[in-house]
């Protein structure tokens, strides 16, 4: 397998990237400070997010072209040199490995290693990863991945300088307006990430890329739905919740009323319920798996206060799995 060389791209034709993640987590701004990065260069650039809903924690995806040359192409990235993984949730839903050329390279914001993520999602190719929410947690305060996938991705193109890969994000805050006292924070979440950055080179999609599939028509999708995104009992619209949290139901002391309002409240209709002699009905819990997008109007509602958001971390099955 022979890799993609990024820099090579960028200077003789048109490097392209796409990164997915959810709104609110910084993919935007991860993808502006590279453009703005590769600009200050003198390359040029073409970049824009796609925005699925505006809702915080809604999957969102971002596309990004830089080339030494004017840059012709106007449409959505299918074939991306560099796939970008902001939040792991988002690969729920999606697969940010679909169409990536074989010796591509991926960035992914885990606290996995290379090895684990190539077989964990069947990756050829280079696969470059950084704990993004524990660096974004250590030193911003928050757990959030942008910081650090920025300069995961300025690295793995390579040719840049340490200063300018900083000053460049610095310089997107400061527009943002952001206070002196966040600047500085981020200036040392920026230097700090380098020593938390591994790659490797793996095949574990055994050689074939994951080709685009072609456009086979919208069979049989109701007007106005030409997408199955838009179809919530065809999606699983869990994957749009905010990461790190989940529904959780508790009744220990059978405190629910039967007020229904739990479940007139639901825009999912995924509130567990059966038949109660005495209250006409008790509520069981929630398919918090699939549709849940924890909008929080069950929370709201309940007069027992039975629903609440809890932290919750995803595992992966390899995880789970027993030592040989």
């Amino acid at each position: 397998m022979k890799l993609l060389d990024p820099a090579d791209l960028l200077a003789t034709s048109v490097l392209e990237l796409r990164g997915d993640g959810k709104a609110g987590g910084g993919l935007v701004l991860a993808f502006q400070s590279l453009a703005s990065l590769v600009q200050r260069e003198g390359h040029h650039v073409q970049e824009w997010p796609f925005f699925s809903s505006a809702r915080r924690g809604a999957n969102i995806r971002s596309f990004l072209r830089l080339s030494h040359r004017p840059i012709e192409k106007a449409c959505e990235v299918s074939r991306p040199a560099i796939s970008v993984l902001m939040d792991e949730v988002a690969a729920q839903a999606i697969d940010f490995a679909l169409g990536v050329p074989e010796g591509g390279t991926f960035v992914i914001n885990t606290r996995h290693t290379p090895e684990e993520c190539a077989r964990h999602y069947h990756l050829s190719g280079r696969v470059v990863t950084v704990p993004g929410d524990e660096v974004g947690t250590k030193y911003l305060r928050h757990p959030i991945g942008n910081v650090s996938v920025y300069v995961a991705c300025a690295r793995a193109i390579g040719g840049f300088k340490d200063e300018a890969i900083v000053e460049s994000f610095l310089a997107a805050l400061e527009r943002r307006h952001v206070p002196d006292s966040v600047l500085a924070r981020n200036r040392e979440a920026l230097k700090a990430t380098a020593e938390f950055i591994r790659e490797g080179v793996f095949d574990e999609n055994k050689g074939h890329e994951r080709a685009r599939p072609g456009f086979t028509g919208y069979g049989t999708l109701p007007i106005g739905g030409q997408t199955g995104l838009r179809l919530s009992r065809t999606n699983k619209t869990a994957n749009f919740a905010p990461s790190g949290f989940r529904l959780r139901f508790a009744d220990p002391s059978d405190a629910c009323t039967g007020c229904t309002h739990c479940v007139t409240n639901c825009p999912e209709g995924i509130i567990r319920w059966q038949p109660d002699a005495e209250r006409g009905m008790k509520v069981l819990g929630a398919d918090v798996s699939q549709f849940c997008k924890l909008c929080g109007e069950c929370v709201a509602v309940c007069p027992e206060h039975l629903f609440t958001q809890a932290a919750f971390e995803e595992h992966w099955e390899e995880e789970e799995a027993p030592a040989p």
